[in-house]
């Protein structure tokens, strides 16, 4: 794949300044990820996001028939090679409790929240913990336009890091990494073409994200630092490559194709 451009913010997990609430990634990450060759290049930038977020462990997991029949080729993980043999080998898909979750949830949740949990599911949640992956996870389904799934998962050892004011910033921002790794396999497993999903920068998509929460552009422009008259440009972006005359109409169709 060459040199890797992207750069994120740099917040690392040794770091004695405190905790945002909200996480920037710059935009080359995710150009980074549609232009991905290979699985191994998508870890690439799972491990790079690693390194430069306070995350633990990042996942990303292809759910659809085609993930099932052939599991090493639709996965992205940053976890230890000993968790992912033994996760393989003792075929833990079928008991994993969050990816149980994924398919019965439209909504991120923590694995604090999934509740009747089996003890086959128990058992892995607790072999997940020997091998290090986290003590605490952040699940995000992602579907797609043709109804196919995926989860992307972050965890962490710091307990309450996915509550809290950061909480919608975590959501967010590991929402949109989801969203373009699930783009790609999409692609890869011959589900969609590239050419049918708008590609939005970062930008574009963040204020979009913001209107649909309900926020206007000079509050936006507040939030994100930036001018107001750069946030209008990045909307009046946004709603022309989504084909659309108003804002609330190119929301609409973001969170409609799985974009936001």
């Amino acid at each position: 794949m060459g040199s890797l451009s992207s750069t994120l913010a740099p917040i690392g997990m040794n770091s004695t300044q405190p905790r945002p609430d909200y996480l920037f990634i710059a935009d080359d990450i995710f150009t980074d990820i549609a232009k991905a060759q290979t699985p191994e290049d998508a870890r690439s930038i799972a491990k790079r996001i690693k390194e430069t977020t306070p995350i633990e462990n990042l996942t990303y997991v292809f759910l659809s028939n085609s993930s099932i029949r052939n599991k090493s080729k639709t996965v992205i993980t940053t976890y230890s090679d000993d968790w992912q043999d033994l996760y393989m080998r003792n075929d833990f898909l079928k008991d994993d409790p969050a990816v149980r979750a994924s398919f019965q949830s439209i909504l991120p949740f923590d694995w604090g929240d999934i509740s009747r949990m089996s003890r086959k599911e128990r058992r892995v949640m607790a072999l997940s913990r020997e091998y290090g992956i986290g003590s605490h996870g952040l699940s995000i389904p992602v579907r797609g336009l043709r109804g196919e799934l995926g989860v992307l998962t972050v965890t962490s050892n710091e307990k309450g890091v996915f509550s809290g004011p950061q909480r919608s910033s975590y959501i967010r921002t590991f929402a949109q990494i989801g969203t373009y790794f699930h783009e790609w396999f999409s692609v890869e497993a011959g589900i969609r073409r590239h050419a049918d999903i708008p590609r939005l920068s970062w930008r574009e998509k963040e204020c979009l994200a913001l209107c649909a929460d309900g926020l206007m552009a000079q509050r936006i422009s507040e939030k994100l630092g930036i001018s107001e008259a750069a946030i209008r440009l990045y909307l009046s972006s946004a709603r022309h490559k989504l084909q659309s005359q108003t804002t609330c109409g190119a929301v609409a169709k973001a969170i409609r194709l799985g974009i936001i």
